[in-house]
């Protein structure tokens, strides 16, 4: 059984879930290869490598690789350890180790991006959940970083891609501004490492868009750039006149609290700093000699112009769904994840209201079966971030449960034949 054919597993994304489910592949001697676009491991993660994650290292490693990395005689965190990783500790310490291991290492092909799965012989349309379309292998076309492309099947297929590739457009109604796609490559969407960037950022007029975690980290972090370094300054829009950010003192994870107490601190003026702007969505974006001028609209129609240096985008993302366009795959139209999981999740896990946030928390969410992650087309499954769509409950311990649901799933017999178990 080699990997990379008809026979075998193809797992998208080397980060916390397809590192776990190439574990899991190994643990039951099937065949697979493990593709991941960036030069190493869980290149999504690297990409916030200096930010700091809410959960504490007992939340941040799963019970299979902490076996399989303790067999192997890594040295890992305390489960007791009260600290929380960055994302460059997590990939140190864990999944880089993860990507070295025996078991794993000989299957791992970085530097290669899938870019588009098929079926062979098949178009979306046809033989549809049928027997016969199960029959034929998947086609994945492959794209190295010189640009050289080439196919290889699968006879299934884990995307575990995660929802970071696709940052959200900064524009009203989640369509790109007018002028924001010709100047797309000077909007930054990735949290800034303060540190290592601080000349880019110091006496900057810096406008930050967003609600989310990843907005108020940047906020934050730049109001403390302001308090030492004067003329750097903020202007933050937000898109409703009150953030429904919740902060509970008895949070299990202390992190996520502070930052919302911060938030709702900068918001009432707490920085001189950062000027709030709430209710109002991005109208246009354009060049105004070495600044940019930016529309921000306001519910009743009317339009402030502000004049900034830097523009951060900070409006969420989603999974590559042009990945799968010519497989049947059932999709929620609100979260654009698996339909059946979409429905399957309560309904406090997502907001449906413009003036209302989730009241769920991700501790309390549960891997909900392996029926959920069905989809019309036969072996092909979304797991992890990507699963959840933009549904921001979503947490690591999820995509390592539905790993074991879905090779429950893999391990019946006709799914994907079996190899020899590999040795540890």
């Amino acid at each position: 059984m080699t990997p990379g054919t008809a026979d075998s597993i193809a797992i998208l994304g080397a980060g916390p879930t397809g590192l776990e489910a190439a574990l899991a592949a190994a643990e039951r001697g099937l065949a697979f290869t493990l593709y991941e676009a960036a030069d190493g491991v869980a290149g999504h993660v690297l990409d916030w490598s200096h930010v700091e994650l809410f959960s504490p290292w007992a939340y941040d490693i799963s019970p299979r690789a902490r076996r399989a990395l303790s067999a192997a005689g890594v040295e890992l965190p305390d489960p007791s350890d009260p600290s929380c990783p960055s994302g460059k500790e997590l990939v140190e310490r864990v999944l880089g180790p993860l990507g070295e291991l025996a078991q794993i290492s000989p299957h791992l092909r970085t530097g290669v991006n899938v870019v588009s799965v098929g079926r062979q012989g098949l178009l979306k349309h046809e033989e549809i959940a049928s027997d016969a379309r199960r029959a034929q292998p998947f086609r994945l076309l492959l794209r190295d970083s010189s640009g050289h492309e080439w196919v290889e099947n699968a006879g299934a297929v884990l995307d575990c891609t995660g929802s970071y590739s696709q940052p959200n457009a900064l524009g009203d109604g989640g369509i790109p501004a007018p002028g924001e796609t010709s100047l797309a490559d000077e909007i930054r969407r990735r949290i800034p490492d303060l540190d290592s960037e601080r000349a880019e950022w110091v006496g900057r007029t810096i406008l930050v868009v967003g609600a989310g975690h990843s907005a108020l980290t940047a906020v934050s972090g730049l109001a403390e750039l302001a308090a030492s370094s004067p003329g750097t300054s903020v202007v933050w829009a937000l898109r409703r006149e009150h953030p429904g950010w919740h902060v509970d003192p008895n949070d299990p994870l202390p992190g996520r609290s502070r930052l919302a107490k911060r938030a709702h601190a900068l918001l009432a003026g707490g920085s001189a700093a950062v000027i709030p702007i709430t209710g109002v969505v991005v109208d246009s974006v354009s060049r105004n000699g070495n600044r940019f001028a930016v529309g921000l609209r306001r519910t009743d129609g009317v339009i402030e112009t502000v004049h900034i240096d830097k523009i951060l985008s900070l409006t969420g993302s989603v999974g590559d769904h042009n990945l799968y366009r010519q497989l049947q795959i059932h999709e929620c139209y609100a979260t654009l994840g698996p339909m059946k999981l979409a429905a399957a999740l309560p309904a406090s896990t997502v907001s449906t209201r413009s003036d209302e946030s989730s009241s769920a928390d991700c501790l309390d969410q549960k891997s909900l079966g392996a029926e959920t992650l069905v989809n019309p087309e036969p072996g092909f499954f979304i797991l992890g971030a990507k699963s959840y769509g933009r549904n921001s409950s979503f947490l690591m311990r999820l995509g390592w449960e539905q790993v074991d649901d879905i090779f429950d799933l893999l391990d019946a017999p006709g799914s994907v034949p079996a190899t020899e178990p590999v040795a540890n």
